[in-house]
């Protein structure tokens, strides 16, 4: 099991914390584990350190206005202590020299679960949208993301907002979190109802909309763009 804490931004506009236990699985560990403590989040007032926001803030968006974050969830990850039905076995460091984007705001820690936003005209013309979702975890070369195991404990956290969207973390595009498509489908009852206990602002999954980008993996996007 793993121990959560969760803020929410209700809907009467207040804002509440609460502390959960849930299973170490990839279910509930993706929904707190994409970005590292010490992340920038760009918000219209500057950058602001992943662990300092607070349920209502508004963070920029990449294609759109800045959106209030509605939801921020946290765990702390242990190397040393690694459960043994967690997906979390380290951290991916994006490097900013590794990266053409001269925006990157230094590297980048973030958890396995993250995805980052690719974008291509190849795309637009083959499938209709011009950006994508994929796991970092895909985009490990060694080079420019590489995996790393911290020597301590982290702070892991994640943010949703809104409406699913793409905010921009040390400069690089990182999705908001959404459970994604069709979930719901493979849950029984008591694990459902235990993960929407997460989100104490919902109450089914059609409230967390609809996804802003596709999500696919890196060999699917290569297949797309190199051929």
């Amino acid at each position: 099991m793993r121990k959560f804490e969760i803020a929410t931004l209700l809907p009467c506009g207040d804002a509440r914390t609460s502390h959960h236990l849930a299973p170490a699985t990839d279910l509930f560990e993706a929904t707190c584990s994409a970005f590292a403590r010490g992340a920038l989040i760009s918000t219209p007032m500057g950058p602001v350190a992943i662990e300092d926001l607070y349920p209502g803030d508004l963070v920029d968006t990449v294609d759109g206005d800045p959106m209030p974050v509605t939801w921020i969830g946290s765990t702390s990850f242990v190397p040393a202590q690694a459960l043994p039905t967690s997906s979390l076995k380290g951290l991916v460091r994006l490097v900013a020299d590794g990266y053409s984007n001269s925006s990157a705001l230094g590297d980048l820690l973030l958890g396995q679960n993250a995805r980052l936003l690719q974008s291509s005209p190849v795309l637009k013309e083959k499938i209709g949208v011009g950006a994508v979702l994929t796991p970092v975890r895909d985009l490990e070369d060694g080079f420019s993301a590489f995996l790393v195991s911290p020597p301590s404990h982290v702070r892991l956290f994640h943010i949703r907002t809104a409406k699913h969207a793409a905010v921009y973390a040390n400069g690089r595009a990182v999705e908001t979190y959404h459970p994604g498509k069709g979930v719901e489908d493979l849950l029984g009852n008591n694990i459902r109802s235990l993960f929407l206990s997460l989100f104490p602002d919902i109450d089914k999954f059609e409230d967390f909309g609809a996804l802003a980008y596709p999500r696919m993996s890196k060999d699917t996007l290569e297949s797309l763009t190199l051929n």
